[in-house]
């Protein structure tokens, strides 16, 4: 699952599609000299642009699954939804490997500066100190609905209290780079799975990530059993701390039994951020995949997977399928990410009657609810000043492949 928005480069302008990622710092887009596996990608051109200053220093990214890709940082305007970032270091590059069916052109990264390959500022960064936008945060709403015409949406310079029903939780980012934070608990029921555990928020990667073990006594709580005879290929993009970006390639067995069990029996999985419960029910967990061998295959959204992070804690990625329910706002001026029930907390996939027996499954609007607040503080951001939109689509790649 990609969400992707629309920004341009240059003077006159060139568009791209780009690929919000909170796990990494770096934008790049392909150039027109690129000569290697560019073919369907929007391109840069560096003589067309009246604004465009060489830098000419390398740049170089190395996929876990083999893919590449190789340019040189440049230097230009980048405009996003009217708002002009004026000399913003990008790459732009010449060589890609394994990279012919994305959908986006290129990658923009809003993670923390020391994230970056280059050391570079952020375009964010750059949007705050040009006097762009009147708040050093961003905040992303993302719509779990793939149907639906828009797939998000994400502000720079404010929040959209219309996106979010309650107070939003805070929470201090404890090691800069990703937006990295200490969780106090993971649970399966009243069952702890995990304490004291460092996250981060990942707009770039769609599943729920976590160290093996800890994931492993999650899925088996659910009642998971490790399938090795089916498969789904997912793709996530995450950056590591020793400035290289992994595409992690996770082949996914965790499947439910949902033909023989009622959804009631399935037990909620809660977070524990500042003293705040963030709760995903079973459906919202649960990814129903449509197999025309096999009927239905039920997957557990959260994936095994022992990452480090710049200081060799292990940490859990809360991708797509928890920001779908919550809000998301992060501060670079107060170090502290932010999260708040999304109005599209209660949406919920269809499901097939002949699926989760005993129970009925009724697919509803989108409506409030709110966990348990804590020491949540009322955030909710004044629409007297004037902040900038960007709308985002959604584009789904893979939901429906089985290798």
């Amino acid at each position: 699952m990609y969400f992707i928005g629309t920004i341009s480069i240059g003077t006159p302008a060139q568009n791209f599609r780009i690929n919000f990622d909170t796990g990494s710092s770096d934008l790049w887009v392909p150039s027109s000299s690129c000569h290697s596996s560019c073919n369907g990608f929007n391109k840069y051109t560096s003589i067309q642009s009246t604004t465009y200053v060489a830098n000419g220093r390398r740049f170089s990214i190395i996929y876990g699954d083999g893919s590449s890709a190789n340019g040189s940082f440049s230097i230009d305007t980048v405009t996003i939804n009217g708002i002009a970032v004026h000399n913003q270091t990008f790459a732009e590059c010449t060589f890609l490997r394994g990279m012919s069916n994305n959908i986006n052109d290129g990658i923009l990264g809003l993670a923390y500066p020391n994230l970056t390959t280059g050391g570079e500022n952020p375009l964010f960064y750059n949007m705050w100190s040009q006097g762009l936008i009147p708040e050093a945060i961003f905040s992303f709403y993302l719509n779990p609905d793939t149907s639906a015409e828009s797939g998000g949406e994400l502000i720079f310079g404010g929040a959209d209290s219309s996106k979010y029903t309650g107070s939003i939780t805070y929470t201090s980012v404890a090691i800069e780079g990703y937006w990295e934070f200490l969780m106090t608990s993971v649970s399966v029921g009243s069952t702890i799975v995990s304490s004291s555990a460092y996250a981060i928020a990942d707009t770039g990667t769609t599943l729920i990530i976590g160290p093996t073990a800890q994931v492993t006594a999650l899925n088996v709580a659910l009642g998971g059993t490790y399938d090795s005879s089916s498969q789904i290929v997912y793709f996530f993009l995450t950056s590591l701390p020793n400035e290289y970006h992994l595409n992690l390639v996770i082949l996914f067995k965790y499947t439910v039994d949902c033909y023989n069990r009622s959804i009631s029996s399935f037990p909620n999985v809660t977070f524990t951020i500042s003293d705040t419960v963030f709760t995903l029910t079973p459906l919202q967990y649960l990814l129903i995949i449509r197999d025309e061998s096999n009927g239905y295959v039920c997957f557990s959204i959260f994936a095994p997977q022992n990452i480090r992070d710049s200081v060799g804690n292990r940490f859990w990625i809360l991708g797509d399928y928890f920001l779908y329910r919550y809000y998301s706002v992060f501060d670079i001026v107060n170090n502290r990410v932010g999260f708040a029930t999304s109005i599209s907390y209660d949406w919920t996939q269809s499901v097939d009657s002949s699926l989760f027996p005993t129970t009925t499954i009724i697919t509803t609007e989108a409506t409030t609810h709110t966990p348990r607040q804590g020491n949540a503080t009322d955030y909710r951001l004044s629409f007297d000043f004037y902040f900038f939109t960007l709308i985002m689509m959604v584009v789904t790649r893979y939901m429906n492949s089985f290798r």
